[in-house]
């Protein structure tokens, strides 16, 4: 054997010996991301001051205002992946508050609480009671919205038979399912510019959601001279369908307090809606000489009665799945939730 095949040998003998070397370390685990707990329980001590009652008249920092407009949002971590945060979410519940990963940054912007809960879990109920037998119906479920981005919404709606996303599309989650056709997000500490601003997530180029329900729960309004407590709730519906899908359809003030001034002129200004279509407690009725429309105190009454359309709905099913008279959709009354919140607040 030649000089140079003997080193040709040794040199591979050596290669395979590296190879056999690295091939027996053990793979490093994934780096795990960690959120400060002091970090996580100051953003909830945060949006707990949104949730209290206030004195009617009593001076609060702007931007606990009932009609603040800016965000309350709390970014706690930036530059996290999606595959980060989702393992993250698997082996880290936090009760304590409500968070999503947008553009690789952590935001925290709720804490849950029984109004928050039991509203959203009315509307699911009142819709499973009107049709089980086409919708799944579910929460909190992690959404995929594209890259860096994952939101958990309050609730959804979903056909049981809509059409699989096709292949190379995004799908709602890790097991390759189709997006819902509605989310339902209800705000408490969360404010309605911020509430306003989930709808342009949910319908982003890449998902095929139709539908946005949002519920604005404001915190309770004292007066110890009356001795009364009264609530101001608003009810916005997003389609994608719409000519204008980021501008809600449909606005409605269904509680028991007047919208606060700057709440009424960030609906009709910045978010664009025509003043005809935000109708409700304290509102200017057009059809009858611009007096307010009646109050929301009983079941049944037509301008507390918000229609969800069938046809966004239904949205991806097959012909041959739609019921007869599908697109008459479902009609939901304001009323039954603004009982609840009454009754979980006591007030």
């Amino acid at each position: 054997m030649s000089n140079q095949q003997s080193s040709q040998l040794t040199s591979q003998s050596s290669d395979s010996g590296q190879l056999s070397s690295q091939s027996s370390q053990p793979t490093r685990p994934p780096t795990r991301l960690h959120l400060s707990s002091a970090a996580i329980e100051s953003a909830r001590e945060k949006l707990l001051t949104f949730q209290k009652a206030r004195e009617e008249g009593e001076e609060v920092e702007e931007e606990e205002e009932e009609g603040y407009t800016g965000s309350r949002e709390i970014t706690i971590k930036e530059n996290v992946s999606l595959e980060e945060y989702l393992r993250y979410r698997e082996n880290n519940v936090h009760a304590s508050v409500r968070m999503y990963l947008w553009d690789g940054k952590i935001i925290i912007y709720e804490v849950p609480s029984t109004p928050h809960a039991e509203v959203t879990g009315e509307i699911i109920g009142m819709l499973a009671a009107w049709n089980r037998q086409d919708f799944r119906y579910g929460t909190e479920a992690n959404t995929n919205l594209g890259q860096g981005r994952n939101k958990e919404p309050d609730a959804y709606v979903r056909p049981k038979h809509r059409n699989p996303p096709p292949q190379g599309a995004l799908a709602a989650d890790i097991y390759g399912n189709p997006f819902p056709t509605m989310m339902i997000e209800v705000g408490f500490s969360q404010n309605l510019p911020d509430l306003h601003r989930t709808a342009a997530r949910y319908f982003n180029p890449l998902t095929t959601i139709q539908i946005v329900l949002a519920i604005k729960i404001f915190g309770v309004r004292t007066n110890a001279l009356a001795n009364t407590s009264t609530i101001a709730l608003i009810a916005a519906l997003y389609l994608r369908t719409s000519p204008t899908p980021l501008i809600p359809t449909s606005v409605i003030s269904f509680g028991t307090a007047n919208p606060d001034i700057n709440t009424e002129n960030y609906i009709t200004g910045q978010m664009g809606v025509p003043p005809g279509s935000f109708i409700g407690v304290g509102r200017p009725d057009p059809n009858n000489n611009n007096i307010n429309f009646p109050p929301c105190n009983a079941a049944n009454i037509p301008t507390y009665i918000m229609n969800i359309p069938g046809t966004e709905l239904y949205n991806g099913v097959p012909q041959n799945n739609l019921p007869v008279g599908f697109a008459a959709g479902y009609n939901l009354d304001l009323w039954e939730l603004q009982v609840l919140v009454r009754e979980a607040m006591h007030i």
